[in-house]
């Protein structure tokens, strides 16, 4: 029988054939991030006593818990997500090694075995030296944030309205994380670490949910550690792991030890808790941090818009002057993420400072930038072809080359940048574009 058999029939899970009755299906919570798995059955009656010696008696469903653990199975909230050492077959003899009684002892009141860091050692090496100790006192620190909270979420859940709607709601969260808290707990986390670390990062938000519904503010924790960032603690730093300075997502250049080191990222926050170095970022993901009402850090990605606005662009084509309101306003005194972007809705920012008639004023910018942008870039279209006719009549022209290329320049630093923030140096560079580009066509000498 295989490990995985085995270790199901432990479990009380039913087999192909078996006559115990099937999984129970239970409706997903409507507060899970994805789909519970198949509850466990409960465990069978307890059989007749067939006599004072049979052992089952008193010992009942020894290790269950545990167990369980192990198959990544029994918690709420989440799908089954097996330990990596149960994947690649591991038994629960493989790990608990040491002789609990000496051998004396042993003969009369039997053996056990008890887990030693020499198990990890002879199949992964040195550099697994301390992880055992690492993963049981990192979820111990994890699961001490979740009890924080969870005893600051009974205080305040006992203090409620009863009759308030959102009461029940709460309440759900409340008992759903303590259960999964207790699983942990009681099935020995280290089991399957990374199992039980998503298991207390779903009661955290659950918990911080709770919180809101109740119209209190959840205790001020540093919980960085159980809300994702675990990942790191838990394998990466004992191992070795060396992060990507950068990676490339969605064709671009992400910094991405700095989302975590600088920025405050954690790691599930992009990747799968339930698949090794998968990615589950999404643009949205991307926004919900980066176009947050609370980031301020704009010019940290925006960089090209940034330098525009403040004059810093390095150009000889046209003089960067610095937009009058850069000493005043920041990036968030006119982008609001709350609301719908427009031009619409950049313009209505100015009357905080303004008056009304300089509503209008985004729009006139916009409008009129684009205008010239369309001129200038006629402009290029056409000595570009008057340049790829006199290249094809074999009458090259250098000078006209470089103010072709010079126009081109000037087109796309005003499109990166977005002429609306400073545009009074976005006009400059656009009649420079076109200026430059109807000089080229001149020295084509086609017409």
């Amino acid at each position: 029988m295989t490990l995985l058999l085995r270790l199901l029939v432990l479990v009380g899970v039913t087999l192909a054939g078996a006559a115990a009755p099937a999984l129970a299906q239970r409706p997903p919570a409507p507060h899970a991030p994805a789909p519970l798995r198949p509850e466990l059955p409960p465990e069978p009656a307890k059989p007749h006593r067939t006599g004072e010696l049979e052992c089952r008696n008193c010992h009942e469903a020894k290790h269950q818990g545990v167990l369980r653990m192990y198959l990544g199975m029994g918690g709420r909230g989440t799908a089954m997500i097996p330990s990596h050492m149960f994947q690649v077959r591991v038994e629960c003899v493989a790990c608990h090694i040491l002789p609990k009684e000496a051998k004396g002892a042993a003969a009369i009141v039997g053996q056990t075995f008890r887990p030693s860091e020499q198990a990890c050692l002879g199949c992964h090496g040195e550099k697994y030296r301390g992880m055992l100790a690492r993963w049981a006192t990192t979820l111990n620190q994890i699961g001490e944030t979740v009890a924080l909270k969870l005893a600051a979420a009974r205080v305040v859940l006992a203090g409620a309205d009863p009759k308030n709607p959102k009461h029940a709601r709460a309440r759900e969260f409340v008992e759903d994380a303590d259960f999964n808290a207790r699983f942990v707990s009681l099935g020995k986390g280290v089991h399957n670490v990374f199992y039980a670390a998503d298991l207390l990062k779903l009661a955290n938000g659950w918990l911080d949910e709770a919180f809101a519904l109740l119209g209190k503010a959840p205790p001020k924790i540093d919980d960085a550690l159980v809300r994702g960032g675990y990942c790191g603690v838990l394998c990466h730093e004992q191992a070795g792991v060396k992060q990507l300075e950068t990676v490339t997502f969605a064709k671009r250049k992400i910094p991405h030890v700095r989302h975590v080191s600088e920025f405050g990222a954690v790691c599930t926050a992009c990747h799968s808790a339930e698949v090794h170095k998968a990615v589950t970022a999404t643009a949205a993901t991307c926004a919900a941090c980066h176009h947050n009402p609370m980031n301020d850090r704009c010019e940290s990605c925006h960089r090209s818009q940034s330098v525009f606005y403040r004059g810093q662009v390095k150009t000889t084509l046209a003089k960067v002057e610095p937009n009058v309101m850069v000493d005043a306003v920041g990036c968030t005194g006119c982008h609001d993420w709350t609301q719908k972007h427009s031009r619409q809705a950049v313009g209505q920012k100015c009357v905080g400072c303004h008056d009304a008639a300089y509503v209008s004023f985004a729009t006139e910018w916009t409008a009129g930038l684009d205008e010239q942008a369309t001129r200038a870039a006629a402009a290029l279209k056409r000595a570009e072809a008057a340049l790829s006719a006199a290249r094809r009549a074999g009458r090259g022209s250098p000078g006209a080359d470089l103010l072709v290329k010079e126009a081109r320049d000037a087109l796309a630093l005003v499109k990166t940048a977005r002429g609306v923030h400073n545009p009074s140096a976005a006009e400059a560079l656009l009649e420079a574009a076109r200026l430059k580009a109807e000089e080229a066509l001149a020295q084509t000498g086609v017409r």
